[in-house]
């Protein structure tokens, strides 16, 4: 990725202060390699502590993973101050570049949402590729024959590559400042070699669970978010208030979702049933409009209704991984 300033600002002032959330990203995903989410979904609203976390984990005798979630539980999320929610006319406010109050708290949650965000807006770059070229995995990869499986490899391999870029991009330790470099001693021995290894070790997957990875990633990092805002006494941060029935958060981790949709498209790809394809299509574009959505509306929470974001944009930069 090309050096640039923008890269170089959020590298220094956000992604290095905010490495704990791709530590606690790494170890929810890690748990859920094993666990169902069930088992962690309500837990935000307990706002439990270290010593609860590190027990619902299963984090035994392992002093460095005890230490991430330690420091994220009583250091980052500690910090964060309840909202207060009254009603406000939104129309005439814009993004702006200082958010008040308590924005260099919520730093963190600001990175969270943005890592959430990132995760769909690959899964969306990819379907808007294929939409563009008339349904079609022209100019993809593994194009030996017309099949589901290539489809889905396709799929897989474009998040998972994305991905691994991204991180990548905000564990660089070449574009940082001695300064900042000194402050990474204090990662004991988590290493960011060890965070990445940890979210994409998984690059050979059957198609089954290559979508069960992507849903692995999604409510990890859905996990950090929600314990974070819980702190604030926010605990339905992606529903849009106009639309109280459309639950945005439930809806990016239903089976009719991604675990159904992507699946039947792949399909449908295959045996050049356009029709079909097409209305799974526009199902698939309805949900994903609503999940971003909700994203977006957790980040105007976050930031007091200073952040405004359109569909597509996200918090901080992604340097080139879209134009890949």
């Amino acid at each position: 990725m090309p050096e640039s300033n923008p890269i170089l600002y959020d590298l220094n002032k956000v992604f290095i202060p905010c490495r704990t959330v791709l530590e606690m990203e790494a170890l929810t995903s890690l748990f859920l390699e094993y666990y169902n989410y069930d088992e962690i979904k309500d837990l935000p609203q307990s706002q439990p502590s270290s010593k609860k976390l590190v027990e619902k984990f299963h984090v035994i005798d392992c002093e460095p993973l005890e230490h991430i979630i330690d420091y994220f539980i009583e250091v980052i999320v500690r910090k964060l101050k309840p909202i207060v929610m009254y009603s406000r006319d939104h129309h005439d406010r814009f993004r702006m570049g200082n958010v008040e109050a308590y924005a260099k708290t919520r730093l963190c949650l600001f990175f969270a949402l943005h890592r959430l965000k990132v995760k769909f807006l690959v899964i969306k770059n990819f379907m808007d590729r294929f939409k563009e070229n008339n349904y079609k995995l022209t100019n993809f990869e593994d194009q030996e024959y017309l099949g589901a499986h290539s489809f889905l490899s396709n799929f897989y391999q474009d998040y998972y590559k994305k991905n691994k870029m991204n991180l990548k991009l905000m564990l660089s330790s070449k574009r940082m400042s001695e300064r900042v470099s000194e402050l990474m001693d204090t990662s004991k021995t988590i290493t960011n070699e060890d965070i990445i290894n940890a979210i994409t070790f998984k690059k050979f997957l059957d198609d089954k669970n290559r979508i069960k990875f992507i849903m692995k990633e999604i409510k990890a990092s859905l996990f950090v978010c929600r314990v974070m805002f819980a702190q604030m006494d926010v605990y339905k941060p992606f529903t849009v208030a106009k639309e109280i029935d459309v639950d945005a958060e439930e809806m990016m981790i239903s089976q009719d979702f991604i675990p159904e949709l992507i699946p039947a498209i792949s399909q449908y790809y295959a045996e050049s049933r356009i029709a079909q394809l097409e209305d799974c299509f526009r199902a698939y574009e309805f949900m994903m409009h609503r999940a971003l959505e909700g994203i977006n509306n957790a980040v105007e929470i976050a930031s007091g209704g200073q952040i405004i974001l359109d569909l597509d944009s996200t918090i901080y930069n992604t340097g080139n991984i879209f134009e890949i």
